[in-house]
């Protein structure tokens, strides 16, 4: 079967073929990827331990930011004849299934279930499915799994998951009321295009934060009512005129949706309003530790951040995916019509240095990066 994987220079050349194998900069960082080649996954759907398994045939996939982090620690701590398949998201057809499966059949098309922090069965550990999403063969519990209708094609499906089930979990957990002042970090990140495309069924007021202006004529198509671009060296947004001449006449921002914590959270919190609530599901710096180039952090302290939240009543809250519910009606917005994916491009099988220098690199890119097996 195949895999797309950072490898060791000292890779085996018998499981590698070496005109599927490119280089690319990554933060400094020269990482390999290849198309490896491994042994069929083996699938007995009468025995014990396949009861409620599902095989599934990997059709695309797409990486994330959390990825990111993967690529790099494989890239400069393993050993140089080992490789590591990446991987987030990824959409498969269901090939054979274990005696007792009753959620799915075979054909089914499906995608990751990160239902998170509960389990849904005994023995299953919550959160992502795998950190190994172009395995081209993969067996799951059913309940880590979860179907996509025909409305949905493979590149959508691909890059769905983790941008749907965590979008729709913010904002369930914001309690968004109409007529409230919305504020979206990192306009132009996965999770951020998903929340403000998730928005656009509320009856709210939706700003967005970005540090460039290229893709402003898209973003105010999804529904952002004013895109601000902001300075990232700056330790508040308000010191940027346009958003402090916003919070002044708004009395600041009902809602914030931030998937950066430690770029923005100490850059917005003054601008929140009283009994305004701030949410985020992840921070930027993963991997400077694995690189040596540092960290600048930019924005109130820490003591200044709670001290501000507890006198204005402000909620914090974290956020770590979802509830399988939560992807459900991402799925059923999707299916009628009221959630928009954005998908930057497509690469197949031969593209495997293009699909990782659009999804990381290129600074244009707008939209999930995904790649497709042929």
């Amino acid at each position: 079967m195949r895999n797309i994987a950072v490898c060791g220079n000292q890779v085996t050349p018998s499981i590698i073929n070496n005109d599927l194998i490119e280089t690319i900069d990554m933060e400094g960082i020269k990482v390999n990827f290849g198309l490896i080649h491994t042994n069929d996954l083996e699938f007995d759907r009468n025995a014990p331990e396949n009861e409620f398994m599902v095989l599934i045939k990997t059709k695309a996939f797409s990486c994330n930011y959390r990825d990111k982090h993967f690529i790099l620690k494989a890239a400069t701590k393993a050993p140089e004849k080992s490789f590591y398949v990446i991987g987030s998201e990824f959409v498969g057809e269901v090939i054979d299934i274990g005696s007792k499966v009753t959620e799915l059949e075979i054909g089914d098309r499906v995608i990751g279930d990160g239902c998170y922090p509960h389990v849904k069965a005994e023995g299953i550990r919550p959160g992502l499915p795998t950190n190994n999403g172009s395995k081209e063969y993969q067996k799951f519990h059913q309940t880590k799994l979860i179907k996509v209708p025909p409305e949905m094609p493979d590149e959508v499906a691909a890059a769905f998951q983790i941008g749907g089930q965590t979008s729709y979990s913010m904002i369930r957990k914001l309690n968004i009321a109409p007529g409230e002042n919305i504020l979206v970090t990192a306009a132009k990140s996965n999770t951020s295009l998903f929340a403000i495309n998730a928005l656009k069924k509320y009856d709210v007021n939706v700003y967005a934060l970005t540090t460039s202006m290229q893709f402003a004529d898209e973003l105010k198509q999804m529904g952002v009512k004013e895109l601000i671009q902001i300075d990232p060296q700056k330790d508040s947004i308000l010191e940027n005129e346009s958003v402090a001449a916003i919070v002044k006449q708004i009395g600041g921002f009902d809602c914030v949706i931030d998937p950066l914590f430690d770029i923005y959270l100490g850059k917005v919190i003054k601008a929140i309003a009283i009994e305004g609530r701030y949410i985020t599901c992840g921070l930027y710096n993963q991997y400077s530790h694995l690189t040596n180039q540092d960290f600048y952090y930019h924005g109130s302290s820490m003591g200044e951040i709670l001290s501000y939240a507890l006198i204005k009543n402000i909620q914090i809250i974290g956020n770590c995916i979802g509830y399988t519910h939560d992807l459900r009606q991402a799925i059923n917005d999707y299916q009628q019509g009221e959630l928009n994916v954005i998908i930057d491009s497509i690469f197949d099988t031969k593209e495997i240095k293009d699909f990782f220098e659009q999804t990381y690199n290129v600074k244009h890119r707008f939209g999930k990066v995904v790649y497709k097996y042929n």
